[in-house]
């Protein structure tokens, strides 16, 4: 089943021209030669931006793997690297793209145990999958301590060149801890994903901070879940930042959590099992597959997006670039204030210090909203706008940028060498700092570093 929303794409006509000259331009950094190859490619007779993706697809070769396991070693920043085990599906051939499901060990250890209980999961399902298991993995709830690398994304981003991937439809999968880490990839890079499937874990917000549910919930609006966890789960769940070593059961905190589904309408399928403690959660095939024949949305018309660290700050088309403001870091002092809860000290400290963008397309008009975000870039992609007409983007209902956007496709093409990423095409973009000033972005424009990006390598 396909998303009518996203649908598969049709692969594009020969053009053997414009695959050569975009081999030629990833294998030069020269801006001249790049400059010159770009209007080659865009005067040639074949030229049609829909086709982009699929070329690029067709132009991406990486070395073809054996099914079976296989070991990758990710850096990941400050001097942290990720063992990463592959396991490579029968039929497996590097000259289509692939669907990958990162398969999160129980307790963030050792990757490669965790694959067992994935294929169990799985089924028959498993050889349509590449899927990848860290080992040792660190950022698996939103509270986590530092270092505060950008592991997830970095991860994402080496997978997408060492393997051929479908970065429509990649997907998290988790148990216990790793269903937290799967939680916390669905909240906080949900526009990276497809769906997700967290198994025997709570929502990875602590619910003892008030207020920070429903501060969170807006991020997965456009992303499918399977929520499945054990009726009978006595596990007990630690509070804000484990300062509290008992917030609840697994269980009871998962009822609550599905209430709380149930109120907002949320696009979750919450799963709980009968008579099943914290081992024994299986999730159902007829949920399980339609969440992994999900496809991803490239550019919803509203977006809203709540964060922690400003690497963090990206929901579709906004990307947020530089901090401003107070920021939540390392063990935040809680004020006690006579007659205040503990809950509701804990939120008034938290939430302020939570970054925040709120996005809507209504015709050529982009609506932007932003909290801590100094810095950030209004991505334009195919379907967004009209090119022909002017496109009016205001930042807290103030004018930003009005004026005509034009598809470049050195822009696109810089994108795609940034992050990987074939599938979800920018085209232009709008680069907007702290006071409101913009200028449409070039292929020159700099696009800062994730954390620990390049540093411990």
């Amino acid at each position: 089943m396909s998303d009518p929303r996203n649908p598969r794409p049709q692969p594009p006509p020969e053009a053997p021209r414009i695959t050569e000259r975009l081999a030629r331009w990833f294998g030069t950094q020269d801006a001249d030669e790049r400059l010159r190859l770009e209007g080659e490619i865009t005067a040639d007779p074949a030229w049609q931006r829909e086709h982009l993706s699929g070329w690029l697809h067709r132009l991406h070769r990486p070395p073809a793997l054996k099914p079976g396991r296989h070991d990758l070693e990710i850096p990941v920043g400050f001097d942290q690297r990720r063992r990463m085990t592959l396991r490579i599906p029968r039929g497996y051939t590097p000259d289509r793209p692939w669907p990958l499901i990162l398969a999160l060990h129980s307790g963030g250890k050792d990757g490669p145990s965790f694959l067992p209980r994935a294929e169990k999961a799985l089924g028959p399902l498993v050889e349509r999958f590449v899927l990848a298991a860290p080992t040792n993995y660190r950022q698996t709830v939103i509270d986590a301590p530092a270092p505060f690398s950008a592991e997830h994304l970095l991860v994402l981003r080496h997978l997408r060149r060492e393997l051929h991937l479908d970065s429509d439809r990649i997907y998290a999968l988790g148990y216990s801890l790793g269903g937290y880490a799967a939680w916390t990839l669905a909240i906080l890079h949900t526009d990276q994903l497809a769906g997700a499937v967290p198994m025997t874990a709570t929502f990875s917000a602590p619910a003892d901070v008030e207020g920070l549910w429903e501060a969170l919930a807006p991020n997965f609006a456009h992303l499918p879940i399977l929520h499945a966890w054990g009726a009978k789960d006595r596990t007990p769940v630690p509070g804000f930042e484990g300062r509290r070593r008992h917030c609840g059961t697994m269980s009871e905190i998962n009822q609550s959590f599905s209430r709380f589904l149930r109120e907002k309408g949320l696009d979750v399928i919450d799963h709980p099992v009968a008579g099943a403690a914290h081992g024994g959660v299986w999730p159902s095939k007829g949920p399980l597959q339609k969440v992994l024949e999900s496809r991803r949305i490239a550019y919803p018309r509203r977006v809203e997006h709540t964060f922690r660290h400003v690497h963090q700050g990206h929901a579709y088309w906004l990307e947020a670039h530089r901090w401003q403001g107070d920021a939540w870091g390392e063990r935040l002092q809680i004020p006690q204030r006579p007659g205040m809860s503990r809950e509701k000290a804990l939120a008034s400290t938290v939430l302020p210090r939570l970054g925040y963008l709120q996005g809507r397309i209504d015709g050529q008009r982009l609506d932007i909203r932003r909290r801590h975000v100094a810095e950030l870039t209004v991505w334009i992609g195919e379907g967004m706008i009209d090119w022909r007409q002017p496109v009016h983007v205001s930042i807290d209902n103030l004018q930003a940028f009005e004026d005509r956007l034009h598809p470049n496709l050195g822009v696109c093409l810089r994108e795609v060498e940034r992050t990987g990423d074939r599938d979800r095409l920018r085209w232009a973009g709008v680069r907007v700092d702290e006071r409101g000033r913009s200028g449409a972005v070039e292929a020159a424009t700099a696009f800062p570093r994730l954390p620990g990006e390049g540093r411990g390598a």
